[in-house]
This record gives C-alpha cells, sequence and structure tokens, in this order.
C-alpha cells in the first residue's frame, strides 16, 4: 500500500479557530496524526503483536491542549526543559523570563510555542509523506530577546520511521533548544513499568530539588540510573526519588547525523521504539505527575506511569553553564536538529 496524508479539520468551541489534524500513514499500519495547534502529535498507532494500538497519551476532550498541563504530544521552546529561576545573562544584561514552573522556566513559558496555532502544509515526495509546521514569536515574547521563527518539519516512510527536522533562527543572539514532548506508552495502556529502556549515555546531569542541574555529570554505572543494558522501568524506579526526570548525557556535542539514543521495547507486543538524534543526550521522565485525575483517548485513566517522554535536546540550563554544551544561536544564524523515531515490532 502506498503512503498518504489525509487533512481533516476539528471544530472545537474552546479553540478561537478551527484545528487542522493531518494524518500520516506508510500502509503498513504506522500512523501519525499531527495538529497545527502546538506543533503535535496527537496521536501514533503502531502495529505489534496484539495488533495495532495508540502507542501515545492523549486527552479524551480535545480542549484540554488549550492548557495542556502535561505538554502531551507538542514542540516545546524557545528553549526545551528547565532555566533556573528562569533568568540568563547575556552581553551584560540579564534577562527574566516567565516563571510557569515555581520559581523556574520550563518549556518555553506559560505560552511558549507549544499551547499556539503554527502555519501549517502537507507535501510528498518519493518515499515519504509529511507535514511542515511554521512559527512567528515577536522580540520579548515570554522574555525572551529577538523575533524569532521556527520550522518543524514530521515526515514518514515505508520503513516506519517518522523524523522531525527542526530549524529556527531569531534576529538577535539568545537560547534556543527544541524538542518534541510526546509521552510513549508501547503497550497502549496501563503503565510503563514493564517495559524495557536502553539509553545510551554513560552519565547523567544531578539535579537540585527543583529539578535545576547543579552542573555535576555523575557516572550511570552501579547506580539506578544505569540504562546501558536493557531494563525495565520500574525496577529500580524507587530508589529515585519521585521518579525518573533526567538528562542523560550521550555525548559533549551535537552530531552531524543522528545516532542512536534510545531504545524502548514492550515485550509482550514486541513493539520496539529506537530514538536516534543529532543531540547531545535525552530527558527521559518517566509520568510522575500523571495522577489519574484527566481522562485520556478512550476514556482511559492517565495514571501514574502510564507513559514517558524520551526528549532530545541540548542540556537543560545550558544557558546557564558554561561546561555544558551551548544553546546560545547567534543573530541570524541557524539552529537545527534531526531526531528520528524508528518503529518496528520483534
Amino acid at each position: 500500500m502506498a503512503l498518504t496524508v489525509t487533512q481533516r479539520e476539528l471544530q472545537e468551541p474552546a479553540f478561537d479557530k478551527p484545528v487542522t489534524l493531518y494524518t500520516l500513514e506508510n500502509g503498513q499500519g504506522l500512523s501519525v496524526t499531527l495538529s497545527d495547534f502546538g506543533a503535535a502529535v496527537w496521536s501514533l498507532k503502531a502495529p505489534g503483536n496484539d495488533g495495532i494500538k495508540d502507542v501515545t497519551l492523549t486527552y479524551q476532550n480535545p480542549s484540554l491542549y488549550i492548557a495542556n498541563p502535561y505538554f502531551f504530544g507538542v514542540t516545546v521552546g524557545r528553549c526545551a526543559n528547565r532555566i533556573g529561576k528562569g533568568q540568563f545573562e547575556l552581553t551584560g544584561r540579564r534577562y527574566q523570563l516567565t516563571r510557569n514552573d515555581g520559581n523556574n522556566h520550563l518549556h518555553g513559558g506559560a505560552k511558549g510555542l507549544s499551547k499556539r496555532f503554527w502555519d501549517s502544509w502537507s507535501w510528498q515526495v518519493a518515499g515519504k509523506v509529511g507535514v511542515t509546521f511554521v512559527i512567528h514569536s515577536e522580540d520579548g515574547d515570554e522574555g525572551y530577546p529577538g523575533n524569532f521563527k521556527a520550522q518543524v518539519s514530521y515526515s514518514l516512510d515505508e520503513a516506519g520511521d517518522i523524523t522531525i527536522d527542526y530549524a529556527a533562527e531569531s534576529d538577535a543572539d539568545g537560547p534556543i533548544n527544541l524538542t518534541n514532548h510526546t509521552y510513549f506508552n508501547l503497550a497502549g495502556s496501563g503503565d510503563v513499568l514493564g517495559q524495557e529502556l536502553t539509553l545510551q549515555a554513560g552519565r547523567y546531569i544531578a539535579v537540585d530539588g527543583e529539578l535545576i542541574p547543579t552542573g555535576e555529570l555523575p557516572a550511570v554505572a552501579g547506580t539506578a540510573m544505569d540504562f546501558l543494558k536493557p531494563k525495565a522501568i520500574g525496577l529500580e524506579i524507587e530508589a529515585v526519588k519521585g521518579g525518573y526526570d533526567h538528562f542523560w548525557v550521550a555525548r559533549d556535542h551535537k552530531a552531524a547525523d543522528p545516532e542512536l539514543i534510545a531504545t524502548l521495547r514492550d515485550p509482550k507486543s514486541g513493539r520496539t521504539l529506537e530514538l536516534l538524534s543529532t543531540e547531545p543526550g535525552v530527558q527521559f521522565y518517566s509520568g510522575n505527575f500523571l495522577d489519574g485525575a484527566i481522562k485520556g483517548g478512550e476514556g482511559r485513566a492517565l495514571i501514574r506511569h502510564g507513559g514517558i517522554c524520551l526528549e532530545p535536546h541540548i542540556h537543560p540550563d545550558a544557558i546557564n553553564h558554561p561546561g555544558f554544551p551551548s544553546v546560545l544561536v547567534k543573530a541570524h544564524q541557524q539552529y537545527t536538529q534531526r531526531s528520528i523515531y524508528r518503529f518496528s515490532v520483534t
């Protein structure tokens, strides 16, 4: 069967205009539905030994994407993850960003790029179908300097690769660090504690009580943070206060081409997700703040550890840590990232 891309509009009164949804299908059971609100993944269905299931977390009520307390599926930025006290200094000037996570700045701010409509269009080339999203952000938006533009393109091929290509630039120096915030549960329901994770990273970033990096990069060996070999997510999670919400360091710099950084496998269904990225590391978050209070797709409760995030990007709070890879992008220079989500069945 051929690759296809289809488009429809969702009339939801809570939004100030219709939401455009695109569905990419590879003709072999893999499909991903994307939204122009937040340049987001709204659904991702993958085949397994138990049939085809949605392997991402979604809201039963689409209007919840407006507030989106869990950042389901969205593109986050201008700067992903946390910035301590929402502050950084640049050329002698201190910038104060929106504080939307206690004392700190998280995922681009209260609205950021994830809670806005993006311009969008679908396309098809030999061997791929895709959708491109574009957004502009004015100087001072959420406290960031410069007029900013970002472009995010999703593509799907017949083999089962979903590729996300990011490009962004600003007319002023400033931090740029984008990622996608999809939650995965390869079983399609229940929790993820029995699913096996491998992270190609020998170090992680230590954090304080507010999850802000201390600057230390301990080795994972001999600790509950060691995922160098496949390990059930729940095996040692109780040894980590609050659960996993840390950044694993795969390398000290961005790579020229995507390299394998994480593998997630559900032993029962055989579904396997490999994450390849140009980024130096990945934030692994084990869904610690999900509490069952909100209903997900098909009315399922969004229970604690009901899904995990694997967010490839540059180190969190890097703008305040000279020893980390830099997130500072000079005016009119381009930021790029490529990440590949590769699905298969074993």
